[in-house]
């Protein structure tokens, strides 16, 4: 069914333009008094032409909407060890898949629209027979990442079995989108990366990089670039220069301003960066070195507090930015004519209240692909 929103105080989208060069200009377009159409699922121009029997309208109550959040570092959970002491009837299905269903629920109620999920590898498939199944779950989006751990002790996976194994049945089951490999300090690592980033690349997965110990910056430059790499997470540990020469070649950088500070690296602050046309993706790190579950909101507020970001930067880097980085910036990420309609509407009377009540602000709907998944 076709949907008109009416009654919107405030069409909140970040708006893409290509400049000179193959660069991208961002801006926040505010349309007040706004009314929204969406047809078979997609945002649209015009309004339907479908009977009125056939298109159902919503009232937006005068608030604010903008596009659905973008998720673009969360870590499939381990089960906690707590979770085996509840009433069965509370919780019967006490399984990684059920439990990252719950947490994946909780993040669609607070407005996140599409989320990528990185999953560790291990022989016997279980967790990546999960990410399968949590790959099709459409509320929200999960876009399934293979976390490819190098061990320096070889105690989870050898590389053969890596290469030889993992990978292939991720192809053949289609399991994930990306292969991401965290940087290690062990002797080989350049090496050991380029093998299995280059045969995930042949089995048709993105390769991308995720920063976890001080790198030595040349071998990151050096490894993104020959490889083709798509995103560099935990961005912070690398200095702006290293940042800007990626991004400069089209590596998108990742951060994640929730993290606590001993984990966080040294280079948080990306005031000159986005000065200097930088631009950033913004990541909850949910699932990494034991950080607790985080609201993309909160992460929107760390990265006011902590990045420097006005609300609009933060605003475009959790939606526009975050799905370029997940190279899905076609179809979501704002709210322009022919992209999924993955959108929320907040209960504001402008949307720069969201900087008072950003860390828990009122989400009256959440709305996928057209579909309403939540409302309150």
């Amino acid at each position: 069914m076709d949907t008109v929103i009416t009654n919107i105080g405030q069409l909140v989208t970040p708006v893409e333009s290509l400049l000179g060069g193959g660069k991208r200009s961002v801006t926040l377009r505010m349309t007040p008094d706004a009314t929204l159409y969406i047809q078979n699922g997609r945002i649209s121009e015009i309004p339907s032409g479908r009977t009125k029997t056939q298109v159902q309208t919503l009232n937006a109550g005068g608030g604010v909407v903008l596009p659905g959040l973008v998720d673009p570092f969360w870590v499939m959970p381990s089960l906690p060890l707590w979770i085996h002491e509840l009433p069965g009837l509370k919780f019967p299905e006490k399984d990684l898949l059920n439990w990252s269903l719950r947490l994946l629920r909780l993040a669609l109620r607070a407005g996140v629209t599409t989320t990528e999920v990185k999953c560790r590898h291990d022989l016997e498939f279980e967790s990546l027979t999960a990410l399968g199944h949590l790959g099709k779950q459409q509320h929200p989006r999960v876009v399934g990442t293979l976390l490819a751990s190098l061990p320096e002790d070889r105690s989870v996976c050898s590389m053969s079995s890596l290469i030889g194994e993992v990978i292939p049945e991720i192809r053949s089951r289609r399991l994930a989108t990306f292969c991401d490999i965290g940087w290690g300090g062990h002797e080989g690592f350049v090496n050991e990366a380029r093998d299995v980033l280059r045969a995930a690349s042949g089995a048709g997965l993105r390769p991308k990089l995720h920063i976890q110990a001080q790198p030595v910056m040349i071998d990151v430059r050096s490894l993104a670039l020959s490889l083709d790499i798509a995103s560099v997470g935990c961005a912070s540990h690398l200095s702006p220069a290293t940042v800007k020469h990626l991004f400069d070649s089209n590596v998108f950088p990742v951060y994640l301003p929730a993290l606590p500070d001993g984990q966080i690296g040294k280079h948080l602050n990306v005031r000159a960066l986005l000065d200097q046309g930088v631009a950033v993706a913004i990541g909850s790190g949910n699932g990494l070195f034991d950080c607790q579950l985080k609201s993309m909101w909160s992460v929107l507020a760390s990265a006011i507090d902590r990045m420097d970001m006005t609300l609009a930067e933060a605003i475009v880097s959790c939606t526009l930015h975050n799905a370029i980085a997940l190279e899905m910036s076609d179809d979501v990420g704002s709210l322009e004519p022919g992209k999924s309609a993955d959108l929320v509407i907040l209960d504001l009377l402008d949307f720069r209240e969201l900087e008072s009540v950003v860390a828990a602000p009122p989400v009256s709907m959440v709305m996928v692909g057209g579909e309403i998944v939540h409302s309150r």
